[in-house]
């Protein structure tokens, strides 16, 4: 089937467009406000059988080009049969270039056009898929869209305040990990004596002879008696004794 010869006006206005614009920019995108999180652009248009593997080889240097004017989101599908049936082939493909707001779009659509690689790659791309007939025949087609469904980053999520509200009551109190201090310690400071003193008084049963010695005598132990113990009246006990037997021996005489 010959490709039907395309007015000139038409063709070269087409063109003009395309390179002008850009790839982002073959129609004047609405403006629907900064407050748009998510914009995105397509390009649907139809590929011959014997052109897919030159149109595979320019998408992948368009990636490439958008992945260095900060458009990461460039990907191209090929629209195929009811439930992914790869048998049935239609022959069109839809490029999707997914953009933040409306700012950074109208920045890689500057990039595009002061940059003398991409309006080549842009003409060839034309003129491989005839893109100026397609869109005279209306099988070429540009959809923009903006985010149905705000981003997480900007979601008000009304449980999560709620939550750390409540976690941190375990940083107002006493942490649990700290030892808590001994009941001895907070009445010995409001009575005034000294912490101490509870050593000392489990002190006196090892200290109660000290008072003894204190006096000039020494604590004598049980065994300690048995071997001192003289068999004759040595002690002070035995010479009190003797002292007192005279005068018992003179009453009875």
């Amino acid at each position: 089937m010959a490709t039907p010869v395309l007015r000139a006006n038409v063709g070269e206005e087409f063109v003009r467009r395309w390179t002008d614009g850009g790839l982002a920019g073959t129609m004047p995108a609405p403006d629907h406000g900064t407050r748009a999180l998510m914009l995105l652009q397509t390009n649907s248009y139809l590929v011959p059988k014997d052109k897919r593997a030159e149109h595979a080889r320019l998408v992948r240097r368009f990636r490439q080009l958008m992945a260095r004017y900060g458009c990461e989101h460039f990907e191209v599908y090929e629209q195929i049969g009811t439930d992914w049936n790869a048998a049935k082939v239609t022959g069109r493909f839809v490029q999707m270039m997914r953009f933040r707001d409306r700012q950074h779009h109208m920045e890689v659509q500057e990039a595009e056009r002061r940059d003398p690689a991409a309006q080549e790659l842009i003409e060839e791309f034309c003129q491989l898929l005839n893109i100026p007939y397609q869109r005279e025949q209306g099988l070429f087609a540009v959809g923009f869209y903006q985010s149905a469904l705000p981003c997480e980053n900007e979601r008000a999520w009304a449980p999560a305040p709620a939550a750390t509200a409540e976690t941190p009551l375990v940083a107002d109190g006493p942490p649990p990990a700290e030892p808590e201090p001994s009941p001895q310690s907070p009445g010995l400071e409001a009575e005034g004596l000294d912490s101490e003193a509870p050593a000392e008084e489990s002190a006196p049963s090892t200290l109660q002879p000290e008072p003894e010695s204190s006096a000039g005598e020494h604590p004598v132990n049980a065994a300690d008696e048995v071997p001192k113990a003289p068999a004759t009246g040595s002690t002070p006990d035995a010479d009190s004794a003797a002292e007192e037997r005279p005068p018992a021996k003179a009453t009875q005489e």
